[in-house]
């Protein structure tokens, strides 16, 4: 465990705090003030051998074909990593600099990963550099879940070495940054420090644009989500078991050559803690938990990262810089990281600067319940290299060779598993909130009651297979069911002709759920989900949603309280014959671990608001 200083961060973050309360007309809360702990992580065990062969071999195929150099490189700490580098060959024979792109892996991943063609970026004029994570594939070393104090220096390290390798040609000025899951969530974090000077070498560095791919931008959030996106801390959500399992156990590796565990012990002892204990922020492990894992592995509470925002929006700021490029790529679908995970920050960096450089691309991409056609994988992949090409080739300047994409919203239909994808279903439009023109509401009378036993196991299970194939965008299985426990499911149904007059909804958006609450219980753990039913009894699960409410002492009821509940969202097509049906549950197993607190909830006055596209 290393110990940073905080007072100066505390004081920057305080003023970051000031400055975003004062922005005008700013339509999203930034991060809550917050003083973090130390971090906590481990470097410098299992560097791999003193001895043993270091630096980059390349081959020699005849020009177009690029050339590739592969080998280990040392990190900051000495732990060798596995690295890959391919390097654009022109027919005329001229010599770079090529701008360099890094593509980060998924969790459990390796340097073989990809997302899309990676290697498409060499034939088109970029170095690309492809490493293994530290304590994946076949680096070495030990997982710390995208740390700024290991996995990002690593990526530093990594860049440094090859901008300082004139036999690789990559250009230090023009850096992209990629990457899908555990690699996007590092593509965000690479934000903080956008510009360096490369160690060694000496060049500067400069990260010119970042493409998060399907990430979480509040780590803590997209792990135990409380329904509140803008504070995953005061009101702990109940984890995804099956997700948090599945990812702990699909990252042990498990190697005759890297004969050593792979991770370090105080993520088994994190891993423990979350499964035997009702979620909490009690010290010693469940605030090192929310240290870790919100303060030091999530854009989302950086103040570093939103100091440069705020000085760089400033126009009276004489050192003022550009600001870094960012096109999101997020699954409505996507259970894991849903669409909030990039809301939150398109949302908060438009507030600050009303013209930041940020695109978004929301579609049926990511972890499971993800599809994750093939055709939509390509149509992305197409505009990440035309993304490439104009902030990294063309430095980000316009000209008649050069067009600037635009910096607006797609967001795609989303189909059922068995129609292909057709970019004839991708909407675009200037600004999220353009997504949706209007709001249909259906209110539901009377009263439900929902009961939960925590000692009812069967409401209690997980998939640990849920994360097979997530590391990269391949197509998923279908999900398994809600498991379903008498009496902790409330329904409501209504025809969607009866919503719509008579026609079908092209759903866009966020749905919410607002409810008329009595509990005597002092923690609830609301979730909701959203079906489209068929005329033939076939069922889509459209959206879903939670909300956690903990008065934060047993001994205090929640009492009487009007929750609303905001959904993930989706674009979604329902038809006038078919049936929306909602349902509320304290039980929604095996995504989230119910709550170990019984209660007994009497809901009423539930109102559903679909917002729509006409």
């Amino acid at each position: 465990m290393k110990l940073p200083c905080a007072g100066l961060a505390l004081t920057q973050w305080m003023v970051m705090v000031v400055a975003l309360a004062a922005a005008p007309g700013r339509a999203q809360k930034g991060p809550p003030s917050r003083s973090f702990g130390p971090d906590t992580y481990r470097t410098g065990s299992f560097t791999g051998p003193a001895t043993g062969p270091s630096g980059l071999s390349c081959d020699a195929p005849p020009p177009p074909t690029p050339k590739t150099c592969s080998g280990y490189l040392a990190s900051f700490d000495g732990t060798q990593l596995d690295v890959t580098v391919r390097v654009p060959q022109s027919m005329t024979g001229a010599t770079g600099p090529y701008p360099l792109v890094v593509s980060l892996h998924g969790y459990g991943g390796s340097k073989n990963s990809s997302v899309g063609d990676v290697d498409r970026l060499a034939d088109a004029g970029f170095t690309v550099l492809r490493y293994s994570a530290r304590g994946f594939g076949d680096s070495w070393g030990q997982v710390n879940l995208a740390d700024l104090n290991a996995e990002m220096r690593d990526l530093r390290s990594m860049i440094s070495q090859v901008t300082s390798d004139p036999t690789l040609q990559a250009d230090a000025d023009a850096v992209g940054v990629f990457g899908a899951s555990y690699g996007g969530i590092q593509s965000w974090l690479a934000a903080v420090e956008p510009a360096f000077t490369a160690d060694p070498g000496g060049a500067q560095v400069r990260i010119r644009t970042i493409v998060p791919i399907v990430p979480g931008t509040d780590l803590l959030y997209s792990l135990r989500p409380n329904g509140t996106p803008e504070n995953s801390i005061d009101v702990p959500g109940g984890f995804k078991l099956s997700f948090t399992e599945g990812l702990f156990l699909s990252g042990i590796r498990r190697s005759a050559a890297r004969p050593y565990p792979n991770y370090p012990d105080y993520l088994f002892v994190w891993n423990a803690y979350l499964v035997v204990t009702e979620p909490n922020n009690n010290p010693p492990i469940g605030s090192q938990i929310v240290d870790g894992v919100a303060g030091y592995r999530s854009i989302w509470w950086q103040q570093g990262f939103w100091n440069q925002v705020l000085q760089n929006a400033d126009p009276k700021n004489p050192n003022r810089q550009p600001q870094l490029p960012v096109f999101q790529i997020q699954g409505w679908t996507d259970d894991l990281f849903p669409v909030p995970e990039a809301l939150r920050m398109y949302r908060t960096l438009r507030s600050i600067d009303g013209s930041y450089p940020i695109a978004l691309y929301l579609g049926d991409l990511g972890h499971p319940r993800a599809t994750n056609k093939q055709g939509e994988v390509d149509f992305v992949t197409d505009q990440v290299h035309r993304w490439f090409d104009f902030y990294l080739k063309c430095k980000g300047v316009g000209s008649a060779t050069c067009a600037p994409p635009a910096l607006d919203v797609q967001a795609a239909v989303t189909r059922p598993r068995d129609q292909p994808f057709s970019p004839a279903d991708v909407i675009r439009v200037a600004t999220y909130d353009d997504l949706a023109n209007g709001i249909v509401t259906q209110a539901f009378p009377g009263e439900e009651i929902l009961t939960y036993n925590p000692a009812n196991p069967s409401g209690v299970f997980f998939d640990p297979l849920v994360m097979a194939g997530a590391e990269s965008l391949q197509p998923s299985p279908q999900p398994p069911p809600p498991d379903v426990v008498p009496g902790d499911v409330a329904r409501y149904a209504v025809r969607v002709a009866d919503l719509a007059n008579g026609s079908g909804l092209l759903i866009s958006g966020q749905p919410t759920v607002t409810i008329d609450l009595s509990t005597p219980a002092s923690r609830e753990q609301l979730n909701v989900r959203l079906f489209d039913v068929k005329l033939d009894g076939t069922e889509h699960l459209v959206t879903r949603g939670t909300h956690t409410l903990d008065t934060g002492d047993p001994l205090r009821p929640i009492g009487h309280e009007k929750l609303t509940i905001t959904s993930y969202g989706n674009v979604w097509q329902a038809d006038p014959a078919d049936v929306l049906r909602l349902e509320i549950t304290n039980v929604d197993s095996p995504y989230i671990e119910p709550s170990r607190v019984p209660s007994v909830t009497t809901l009423g006055k539930v109102k559903l608001e679909i917002p729509v596209r006409r």
